[in-house]
């Protein structure tokens, strides 16, 4: 947090309801998170439950598009999620305690990796009331081509919108009416590797698929729920469940 002005911070957060931070990681920093997650994705992804490792096409291990909780998994990603900066930032942003739900791994494959639809974050997160963040890192050059990061500045502050199931592994639900009005007020956030996207759990965003030809796009996601906020459990287990279901009977998992 050092060089970041707070009240800057908060103010752009609060209106925005997403910030980016260049160069949160150095590329040191960046390389040792790249060399451990190669590491972790040779060693464990195999051993890993079927809802934890999601691929494009499960065949090909070289399609693999996410994996979850790995601060479960492994130490190193462990201390990067808690007690880190990240969870320091997380804290300040909503002003409250951030409890670390999950880090993830996220690309999209060269040639193959789809579109993320329009969505929110607190869809998925089921909380009351719904104060959450969800932090990404790039870990490589992210950009139009391979499938930069796409927000609806502002659209936090008008609640949650209607969402319907779609095609997409790992992003089931998308925004139902997502129109012209949306896409017109889209601004995109090109990124580099150490640079730091945040939003928050109620900001739309989205991403296009890999067009390119030989670039992936690799990046981490750190999700922290506020103290205050309060899981509804039995419809969480619910969704997981009918979700894994259908996961495994289209053969993504």
């Amino acid at each position: 947090m050092n060089g970041v002005d707070s009240e800057d911070l908060l103010s752009r957060f609060d209106t925005d309801g997403f910030v980016c931070l260049p160069e949160f990681l150095s590329a040191d920093e960046v390389g040792e998170t790249c060399q451990n997650l190669d590491r972790f994705i040779a060693e464990e992804v195999p051993k890993l439950p079927a809802q934890h490792a999601f691929f494009e096409d499960k065949s090909r291990p070289e399609t693999l598009k996410q994996l979850q909780n790995l601060h479960t998994y492994d130490p190193f990603f462990g201390r990067m999620t808690v007690g880190s900066r990240f969870e320091e930032l997380a804290s300040k942003l909503m002003r409250d305690r951030a409890l670390a739900q999950n880090l993830q791994y996220f690309n999209k494959p060269a040639g193959v990796g789809k579109p993320t639809p329009a969505h929110q974050d607190g869809f998925y997160f089921m909380l009351n009331p719904c104060v959450a963040v969800t932090m990404w890192l790039a870990l490589e050059q992210v950009d139009g081509e391979n499938g930069c990061v796409r927000y609806v500045p502002g659209s936090h502050q008008l609640g949650m919108r209607p969402h319907c199931r779609t095609n997409t592994l790992g992003f089931s639900q998308g925004i139902a009416d997502y129109g012209d009005a949306d896409r017109s007020a889209e601004v995109m956030m090109p990124a580099a590797p150490g640079d730091l996207l945040v939003h928050d759990a109620l900001t739309i965003h989205r991403a296009e698929g890999n067009n390119s030809s030989n670039r992936s796009r690799r990046a981490m996601g750190l999700v922290y729920f506020a103290q205050s906020a309060k899981i509804d459990e039995v419809r969480r287990a619910e969704y997981q469940e009918q979700l894994t279901r259908e996961m495994k009977a289209k053969g993504k998992i």
